[in-house]
């Protein structure tokens, strides 16, 4: 076909939500099936090309808004080390050595910078600060992992940013970002292109300057698939294609028991696309068949499309093989997928199995909530059989899946659940709460795992004892986890997509 497909996001972070892995995922597909796509982000992120190969992302599955007026948008070809750079002359200046993540830059025994080594590189220069004669930093240079200063920050002597300038390799400004107190909060207020195609350009806002990025790179034959509700303004105004189409990663509304109630009350990050720009997308895709027809029946007049937001693309090691007693969360540690009673459960499951072991891998909302976690662990005296560790990637992430007996999963609301999903290509048994939406389409009951009614701690337990405990339980169900796993094979979501093709 020759449409273009763009998948719009803020950024690929370093801890990514089920959204960001999607968007991922899906590039893989699209490129797998050669169907030209490009995931889209608005943020400024110096570490964008080093965080995209953790995933197995190339450089050209993606265009950032700033590098794009940067003019920067391939590979890393130099490595800027603090240690040969032009940066700094070696005949007035000393490079004072602190550790391997800052050195300092003297003049005659006076400190005049700070430069702060890139993350995870050896020697490479990543921000430096240039100091005042008070000791103050008055600016700050940031490089690129691509081994080029990309931007320069002008310091109030408060601390506070003035402006900033972005940098194309060469060192020339392209754009020019300006900051000012609104109320008692510093804000970015303007945004200018400088000498883009030889005119100078002016916008209130980043979102309005994506929007203005988005025309450029589009055209009639682009369909935007938009992932992220933060944005839906910002593709909204896009005029340059019609084909405009919002994709849903979670459920809709604030309490997901009651998604089917064409009155239940939205999300507010919804509301922009159902208030005021319904007109202005082509229609929105949702991960299950049941959120579709829900959202259907609330707003009649839009075109509601279902495709998965995963997909397998590897089986892995079955977890029939799996002896131990080892129950796994995988995703999000936020206080809004509920992660408390899976640490509650485990004194119950302790009685009957003492050596179980629950590992939570994900990131963490706040250090405060991480901390509140510990001390539950400690009142419950689960301290031996319960562990927390940062999200994994790669090798890392699949080494604690196929040590997993059961995973499990306690949040009230879903989109669909990438990590459910991702436990069936290792033939995991999985035991969930059955809400809105996505664990009824992942979990036959008592065939590759568990449903529980939402809340039902006893049950809940009593289910991970039954499948820890059972030998040939846990064969027959990680048997069926494998067979469940064709449904989102690569194949059969991408005859999906072909079908929404068929529609633009």
């Amino acid at each position: 076909m020759s449409k273009k497909f763009l998948f719009v996001n803020e950024n690929i972070f370093t801890f990514n939500s089920g959204t960001e892995f999607s968007a991922m995922n899906r590039i893989k597909l699209f490129k797998q099936n050669n169907v030209d796509a490009k995931i889209v982000t608005r943020n400024y992120n110096p570490s964008l090309h080093q965080e995209i190969q953790k995933y197995g992302i190339a450089d050209d599955d993606i265009i950032n808004m700033y590098d794009y007026f940067q003019g920067e948008m391939g590979p890393k070809k130099h490595h800027e080390y603090l240690r040969y750079s032009n940066l700094v002359d070696k005949h007035e200046y000393k490079i004072n050595g602190v550790d391997n993540n800052k050195s300092y830059i003297e003049k005659l025994g006076q400190r005049v910078a700070k430069v702060s080594i890139f993350p995870l590189t050896v020697g490479e220069i990543g921000n430096v600060d240039y100091y005042d004669n008070f000791g103050n930093v008055s600016s700050r240079d940031v490089f690129d992992y691509r081994g080029f200063k990309s931007k320069t920050i002008y310091m109030h002597p408060d601390g506070n940013v003035g402006h900033e300038l972005v940098l194309n390799k060469a060192g020339d400004p392209v754009m020019e970002i300006t900051h000012m107190n609104i109320g008692e909060q510093l804000m970015p207020t303007m945004y200018k292109l400088l000498n883009y195609k030889g005119k100078t350009f002016r916008f209130n806002t980043e979102d309005e300057l994506y929007t203005f990025f988005l025309n450029e790179i589009s055209d009639k034959d682009t369909v935007i698939i938009n992932d992220r509700p933060s944005l839906t303004v910002s593709v909204g105004e896009v005029k340059a294609t019609k084909h405009k189409y919002q994709i849903m990663h979670n459920e809709h509304t604030e309490d997901p028991a009651q998604a089917g109630n064409p009155k239940a009350k939205l999300f507010d990050n919804l509301t922009p696309l159902f208030d005021n720009y319904q007109n202005s997308y082509e229609g929105v895709i949702t991960p299950t068949e049941a959120q579709r027809n829900d959202l259907a029946k609330r707003y009649p007049k839009m075109n509601f499309y279902s495709i998965f937001d995963a997909a397998i693309f590897e089986m892995h090691k079955p977890a029939s093989d799996v002896t131990n007693h080892e129950i796994t969360y995988m995703g999000r540690v936020f206080r809004d997928k509920n992660v408390a009673e899976l640490i509650s459960i485990i004194p119950a499951v302790k009685q009957t199995i003492p050596d179980v072991h629950l590992t939570m891998m994900g990131y963490f909302e706040s250090a405060q909530f991480k901390n509140e976690l510990d001390e539950i662990i400690k009142q419950l005296d689960v301290v031996d059989n319960v562990s927390m560790i940062d999200y994994k990637t790669g090798q890392d992430k699949q080494n604690v899946l196929e040590k997993t007996r059961v995973l499990v999963q306690s949040s009230k609301g879903e989109g669909l659940s990438m990590a459910l999903i991702e436990g069936l290509a290792y033939g995991i048994p999985e035991v969930a709460y059955d809400v809105n939406y996505g664990p009824n389409e992942i979990i036959d009951n008592d065939k590759n795992g568990s449903l529980i009614e939402s809340g039902d701690l006893g049950k809940f337990a009593s289910q991970v004892i039954d499948i820890l405990d059972n030998d040939e339980k846990h064969k027959q169900q990680s048997e069926h986890a494998i067979e469940k796993a064709d449904k989102f094979s690569a194949d059969n979501v991408m005859k999906q997509w072909n079908q929404f093709f068929e529609t633009i």
